[in-house]
């Protein structure tokens, strides 16, 4: 299927070559020319040049198919009375959110056949294939969250259905649920971040409300009492939230202990006497020294899986041994991300989503202000989670693609640039 979207992207983006070689287009040139880093990458600063060329004829290949497909797809929802039918038209941003939605409904209904088959109602800590794992479930129910977000907002101000009060509510308790039950803190930082931004929303908007004040109340009131329930169960079997702060003060002494890099030492006590979470432990842990190797090695190792194992084993002679082709990541998507392909690397990604990001603000339509909610999201959850690998980082490629191509000026925009 990603072979033959990409395809399909190439006969689109071919008739849009000559907008695309346009300085207004800089943002995709910058996005792109990540491959030609990469490509020097492997010639003159590989760290294992078998694994790379692995990865460049696997992993990267699909993520550059990625990326095509979405600047293609960013490119016709751009402009849909323009370049779909007008039966597409219609359905194309149902088809979309539908997608958006796929994991979280996926969840639902796997737990849902979990229920009928032992006829208990909850399952915590719970996965299930292809899904063994929270980082599916924090990343895309963290691209969901904002659809929902963005349509009751719409609702609210009578610019779009009614209908979205019911699907915007069914959305957001699925996503808490799933966030429950899967036990993710993560998923909840997020939610709740964007509650949080909505809410200002509504307050700062509140004069073009036409909605009755009682329903408006009623309604937040409402997914105050869910998603408050979620949260206090989430936090009465997390005891890490609490010591959070003692925790990361003793997590980030990584001279002073050694679990981190040899996975057989006890871990160490906070200050209130107790033994540190090991999650929050070994997150910061790894984080402190991942940022020690990118000081040492800014223009990254070159493998988009396990550099910072390659690097720490280098620098710490005690760190654990690699496990097959696992050599460890620092947790965080965006320093294994560095540590990979170095600080440049970094930025060739960074700048084209901050130029989508700036550029949709000026814009108020749907996909602009998906736009403006998800990429602070991308950049948090990116960070907080380990994604730098397989499908998120095809996701994270996609994504900035699709982004630089909604944003990208139409003719007329175009025109009027290079006229001034």
């Amino acid at each position: 299927m990603l072979l033959i979207g990409s395809l399909a992207s190439l006969l689109i983006l071919g008739k849009h070559l000559q907008q695309l070689k346009t300085l207004q287009a800089w943002p995709v040139h910058v996005l792109f020319s990540f491959f030609l880093w990469l490509a020097f990458h492997i010639l003159f600063l590989a760290g294992n040049h078998e694994e790379q060329w692995r990865e460049l004829t696997g992993d990267w290949l699909r993520n550059s198919l990625a990326a095509c497909m979405g600047l293609a797809l960013g490119i016709l929802v751009r402009n849909p009375a323009q370049h779909l039918s007008l039966r597409l038209q219609r359905i194309h941003q149902s088809v979309l959110i539908w997608g958006l939605a796929g994991t979280t409904v996926i969840f639902c209904v796997r737990y849902a056949y979990e229920i009928a088959q032992t006829g208990q109602w909850v399952h915590t800590n719970f996965y299930m294939t292809p899904y063994l794992g929270k980082t599916p479930l924090v990343i895309f129910g963290s691209i969901l969250l904002p659809v929902m977000f963005i349509k009751a907002l719409s609702a609210l101000q009578r610019t779009e259905r009614p209908i979205w009060y019911l699907y915007s509510f069914a959305g957001l308790i699925a996503t808490v649920l799933m966030y429950y039950f899967a036990n993710t803190k993560n998923g909840f930082a997020m939610f709740a971040l964007l509650m949080g931004g909505f809410l200002i929303s509504v307050l700062l908007r509140r004069t073009h409300f036409k909605m009755h004040r009682i329903g408006l109340a009623t309604s937040i009131m409402l997914g105050f009492l869910v998603f408050g329930y979620a949260a206090s169960k989430h936090i009465e079997t997390n005891p890490a939230w609490s010591n959070l702060v003692s925790d990361y003060k003793i997590s980030i002494q990584i001279d002073q202990h050694n679990n981190w890099k040899d996975n057989t030492s006890p871990f160490p006590n906070n200050e209130n006497g107790t033994m540190v979470d090991v999650s929050t432990y070994q997150r910061v842990s790894w984080a402190r020294a991942g940022l020690e190797l990118l000081k040492d090695h800014p223009l990254g190792y070159g493998l988009i899986k396990h550099s910072f194992g390659a690097l720490a084993i280098q620098k710490w002679s005690d760190f654990h041994k690699p496990d097959g082709n696992n050599r460890g990541a620092t947790h965080s998507g965006w320093l294994d991300f560095a540590l990979a392909f170095g600080i440049p690397g970094l930025l060739l990604v960074w700048i084209p989503l901050i130029a989508s990001y700036l550029r949709a603000k000026k814009h108020t339509d749907f996909w602009s202000n998906y736009i403006v909610w998800t990429i602070p999201l991308i950049a948090i959850s990116y960070l907080t989670t380990e994604v730098c690998t397989g499908h998120f980082i095809e996701l994270l490629f996609f994504l900035t693609a699709l982004f630089s191509g909604l944003t990208l000026p139409n003719d007329r925009e175009t025109s009027d640039a290079n006229a001034d």
